[in-house]
């Protein structure tokens, strides 16, 4: 099937500005900007992912009753149940919170349902045996938000329950001691994207903090960092935020990993002691925890995760690469019997198959093979007598649990999110279902229908060299959310064509006119001959190191190849609308044209405000961060972290002289903006509310100090002062603890981002206080070899600059 490229113009000015400031190639600067990275600073704090950026775990509403509940469990010797999932998440949050507990000298024992016995989430009958054996807490992971009556049994049983859970919660939730779950409303936690195993990695981190003893050690937090990596990969949560630094730190973790198992599985992989990437790690190593899930008992998993016995571990090792071979075979006879059917008539707009011979555990997997080969929702069916499981997987665009419940009343049980889905149902209603399924599939465009594959850039065959995969590498780890930037060239001249491998079902490629570049595409051997008789090709790659030919020998990995690909233009989304409006400071506007009113040099009783003042917007940089407020909302709450809010603005509550248009909108622009940043967003924020009047007032003498301070630059002598602090430390005992005496100021902490790009501390753990590892410099160290400390210094410059020019320009009908 032959898809759509798309893809979105260069970003102008914003990749300009990411260039010049990182002093990278125009491609990666283009992909960040596309990516939502409009100013250095935020672009660097994803390409230097570092732990002094993760939140603290008390950010949760709930957490500090938590460890109070688990405070006492300790203290009284209560049995504490850690209750998981069947999943490579469910698993690892298990044998994670597990190893913390036994560690801090709690009584605590694990369960795991079984897939095909008990099925997902909490069960009535375990929580009876549970209180049969004495557990006075059950902590969940990764599941029981949605388990309503469950934890409602566990309450008359004396057993409190604390939910550690990532997916949607229902509109009623369970009356448990404490939820920590990101998307329940008012959790508290600012980032929601965390998999189950993060979550319960924040309470870890509360525990570790809280309860920590010396037998622990400083090192409790990063050595577990693999394990939240592994499920983290698995369970396809976003690589944004959070769970990009927890991966970017975990497989560095893993690669010297301190568990026993995850070595032995690792070695079995043929990955132990490489650098490791996202991407081995989802296709080798999680499948095969999630194999003895799917075809037996996930408990072989979590054994091998919890094992101290390096032999023990070897054997499970191998035991779970036999059960994910048995499962791979299964997958294979299901998936040629579903192509089959499929292709025994015209291919509907939404695939439902069904079957008395399926094993339910992989038909997941197998729906998403056809998702790959069709591109259609594909609902995968096992019948098990009167009753029939299913799992669903979507394609861009339809959202496959809203679907499910427009069939509702077909159906016992149904659940999931927008790209998956999980539902029960008689099996005599599975025909019903499919006719219902693809009637309603009618009402979408016919275009939704059509793969679309997303092109990051177009580059020349000679833009391809290491140093841009070099450059590329910097924006691992790529998984959902963040995924690996596919490159796409117009007529790239084509030296050789060959099919490869033991079956012939791939083809190598020289591309170049004297066959300089290789290129491998996998699965495509088939269209060998349609390929082979063109002198050039449109190609959609991304890059890779071809370690046979030599370290620095660079490889398409082709995502697509067709003699003239159909190119489209990327629609720009609502977020990226607002890129690049100014191409200078306060530039004028599409129409209506910008109307600038210069008040800088009068005083505030002077200013001819509207007698109306709710038609007065005020974008006030006189405080601690600009802030867009109502006229009234400013005279009511200024900003409470302003030390100096400027001479004479007390005064500005006088009755003010009328302008001419009452009636017009009017915004002011108050106090000398910090940075040509700030500038820029209120007079987008004021354009975005219809305000075309625009004052600049409450204009001062520049604050050096306070510019300083918003740019985040530190001068030298502030960095050596906090260097000698950290030597000092470090002298007494190595690693040690930094910041216990009070939460560590803004300045320290991009003191340690900046130390830690530079080599010289590692961080262990940690939030308000961190546990850092002192590591002595070999040479000189240049700090402009920092990326923070480089762009910093040279904002600092530019916003000073700014600012002179703010105070001393004329303004004009252009604006400054």
């Amino acid at each position: 099937m032959k898809r759509i490229w798309s893809m979105q113009q260069p970003f102008g000015q914003t990749s300009e500005t990411l260039r010049e400031t990182l002093g990278i190639s125009p491609v990666v600067a283009d992909i960040l900007a596309q990516r939502g990275f409009r100013q250095p600073e935020e672009a660097i704090e994803f390409l230097r992912p570092t732990l002094l950026n993760l939140c603290s775990p008390f950010c949760f509403r709930d957490m500090f009753r938590v460890i109070d509940r688990l405070s006492l469990a300790l203290e009284q010797k209560e049995k504490v149940l850690v209750y998981g999932d069947y999943d490579v998440d469910g698993v690892t949050s298990t044998a994670l919170l597990y190893k913390v507990l036994t560690d801090l000298g709690f009584q605590a024992v694990t369960y795991i349902p079984h897939r095909q016995d008990e099925g997902y989430g909490l069960h009535s009958e375990a929580i009876e045996r549970a209180a049969k054996a004495g557990v006075k807490v059950l902590i969940t992971v990764d599941c029981g938000v949605t388990s309503v009556s469950e934890v409602g049994f566990a309450r008359t049983l004396g057993i409190d329950v604390i939910i550690t859970d990532h997916h949607e919660a229902p509109e009623i939730l369970p009356e448990a001691f404490a939820i920590l779950n990101p998307k329940i409303r008012d959790s508290g936690y600012p980032f929601r994207d965390l998999a189950g195993v993060g979550v319960a990695f924040k309470l870890a981190q509360a525990l570790l903090q809280s309860l920590g003893n010396s037998e622990v050690g400083i090192h409790s937090e990063i050595e577990l960092l693999d394990l939240v990596a592994l499920g983290t990969i698995a369970d396809l949560v976003p690589l944004i935020g959070e769970n990009r630094i927890f991966v970017h730190h975990g497989l560095y973790q893993m690669k010297e990993t301190h568990h026993p198992g995850l070595s032995a599985l690792l070695e079995e992989c043929g990955l132990k002691h490489k650098p490791l990437k996202a991407g081995q790690i989802g296709f080798l190593v999680a499948p095969r925890i999630n194999a003895v899930g799917r075809m037996d008992s996930a408990r072989v998993g979590l054994e091998l995760l919890l094992t101290e016995d390096s032999e023990r571990a070897s054997e499970l090792a191998r035991l779970l690469t036999k059960e994910n071979l048995s499962r791979q075979e299964t997958e294979k006879e299901i998936l040629a019997e579903a192509i089959s059917l499929v292709e025994r008539e015209p291919i509907p707009k939404v695939i439902v198959l069904s079957s008395n011979h399926w094993h339910h555990g992989v038909i997941g997997i197998v729906a998403s093979r056809l998702v790959e080969r069709y591109y259609r929702p594909v609902f995968m069916i096992a019948e098990e007598g009167e009753e029939a499981k299913g799992s669903a997987r979507g394609i861009s665009g339809y959202p496959v649990l809203e679907q499910l419940s427009t069939q509702a009343h077909l159906l016992t049980k149904f659940g999931g999110h927008k790209a998956a889905a999980g539902f029960s149902l008689r099996t005599e209603a599975i025909e019903k279902f499919r006719v219902g399924l693809n009637e309603q599939a009618l009402v979408f465009e016919e275009t939704l229908f059509l793969e679309e594959l997303k092109i990051d850039r177009h580059v020349s065959l000679e833009m391809v060299t290491g140093r841009l995969l070099h450059e590329l590498e910097q924006m691992a780890p790529f998984g959902f959310g963040n995924p690996g930037p596919i490159l796409a060239c117009k007529g790239i001249p084509v030296h050789s064509v060959n099919v490869v491998g033991k079956e012939r079902s791939h083809i190598k490629f020289r591309f170049g006119s004297r066959g300089e570049k290789e290129g491998i595409a996998f699965r495509l051997g088939e269209r060998l001959q349609e390929l082979n008789s063109e002198a050039r090709l449109d190609a959609a790659f991304s890059l890779d190191w071809n370690t046979f030919r030599g370290p620095e020998d660079v490889q398409l990995m082709i995502k697509d190849i067709q003699v003239e690909a159909d190119w489209r233009e990327r629609p720009i989304t609502e977020g990226e609308k607002s890129r690049d409006v100014y191409q200078e400071v306060a530039a004028t506007l599409d129409e209506p044209e910008l109307e600038w009113l210069d008040w800088r040099k009068l005083q505030p009783e002077e200013w001819p405000l509207p007698s109306n003042k709710g038609r007065i917007w005020v974008w006030n940089t006189t405080g601690c961060e600009p802030c867009l407020q109502r006229w009234s909302d400013f005279l009511d709450k200024e900003c409470p972290e302003e030390e100096n809010p400027g001479e004479g603005l007390a005064t500005l509550n006088v009755i003010p002289n009328k302008i001419q248009d009452e009636e017009e909108s009017l915004g002011l622009i108050l106090g000398l903006p910090l940075t040509e940043e700030d500038l820029r967003e209120g007079l987008e924020k004021l354009r975005q509310i219809g305000v075309y009047r625009i004052a600049f007032a409450g204009f001062h003498t520049v604050h050096e100090e306070r510019v300083r301070q918003r740019c985040g630059s530190l001068a030298r002598e502030e960095l050596i002062q906090i260097y000698r602090d950290l030597s000092t430390q470090a002298k007494k005992g190595n690693p040690f603890r930094f910041g216990s005496d009070s939460k560590i100021t803004g300045n320290r902490q991009i003191a340690l981002k900046i130390f830690e790009e530079l080599g010289l501390i590692r961080c262990l753990g940690g939030t308000d206080e961190f546990a850092l590892e002192w590591i002595p410099a070999q040479s000189k160290l240049d700090l402009d070899t920092s990326l923070r400390y480089r762009n910093a210094k040279e904002w600092l410059g530019r916003a000073i600059k700014f600012q002179r020019k703010l105070l001393e320009v004329p303004l004009d009908k252009n604006g400054l």
